[in-house]
């Protein structure tokens, strides 16, 4: 028997519908092209997940990928925790037997055996659709730097809004979460979009703060969630050749931005990206 995870709330079965929205007509697009056609799952799981809030049992993506109508010629499962890996690797035995031979379970980092796979397909024959999903900080901006010079695959990335916003403080002092955010951002351009110095200083705040008092400034924080979406979004921009403009928020029940939910196409041929884009952007403004 599969054991759920429990993970994300009311908004998690939607993030899994727009997904698998976007994979059936990825699989409807390329259905009669040359290519092979390769899923990653980067943070597959089990094939069920509990959400946190409601106990809801949802059927999680890679279950999914592997039950759709088409088929891709080759499914890669990425899991960290080797009690799921196993987990994952019996359920695709027992419930996808006919699917074993083209599916590879994963025990690992995400962001090392990402670039396995990588490293070991040939992409100018293949095309892929990787889903990156997760719980937290887990990708590192390099991963999605080697995704794009592939050229050839779809990302959906579940960025960690929540998380990175907690890491970056009222008061400026960013310094004990600066390498993470780095990490997953790309690089320290953070600093100067999201802190400014504060015009409201004075001289009984110098007193109390050295390093101000010796820079005549301190830094607060100047950005709102809007702010913070419009950001990542350029910052893929800077990777990926086409971007999606429509990313989809998810709130909690306190209606806090959680997790800003991203498409990315690496190809960089016209046909290729007005295709997806238009499915991708179909589903994100309908669901």
């Amino acid at each position: 028997m599969i054991t759920s995870q429990k993970f994300g709330g009311s908004w998690t079965e939607e993030k899994l519908n727009i997904f698998t929205d976007y994979l059936c007509a990825y699989l409807t697009a390329l259905k009669y092209q040359n290519f092979h056609k390769i899923y990653i799952d980067a943070f597959a799981g089990t094939g069920e997940i509990e959400t946190s809030d409601d106990g809801q049992i949802l059927i999680g993506s890679a279950k999914r990928a592997l039950s759709a109508a088409d088929k891709f010629d080759h499914y890669y499962l990425i899991e960290h925790d080797k009690k799921k890996a196993a987990e994952l690797q019996n359920m695709v035995n027992t419930e996808f037997p006919s699917l074993k031979e083209i599916v590879t379970v994963y025990c690992g980092d995400a962001n090392d055996k990402l670039a396995q796979i990588i490293r070991e397909v040939d992409w100018r024959y293949n095309r892929g659709l990787l889903f990156l999903d997760p719980f937290a900080t887990q990708v590192n901006w390099s991963t999605l730097e080697t995704v794009s010079k592939t050229k050839s695959i779809d990302v959906w990335y579940l960025f960690p809004f929540s998380a990175l916003n907690r890491m970056l403080p009222n008061n400026g002092k960013y310094e004990t979460w600066e390498d993470c955010i780095n990490r997953i951002l790309g690089d320290s351009g953070w600093q100067t979009e999201f802190y400014k110095e504060d015009p409201q200083m004075s001289f009984f705040d110098a007193l109390a703060d050295v390093d101000a008092m010796e820079n005549s400034t301190r830094k607060i924080k100047d950005a709102n969630p809007d702010h913070i979406k419009e950001y990542i979004i350029s910052r893929l921009k800077t990777t990926f050749p086409c971007v999606s403009k429509y990313p989809r928020i998810f709130k909690n029940s306190r209606n806090s931005p959680m997790f800003l939910f991203c498409f990315a196409i690496s190809s960089d041929n016209p046909k290729a990206q007005g295709l997806a884009l238009r499915i991708a952007e179909h589903i994100l403004k309908n669901k």
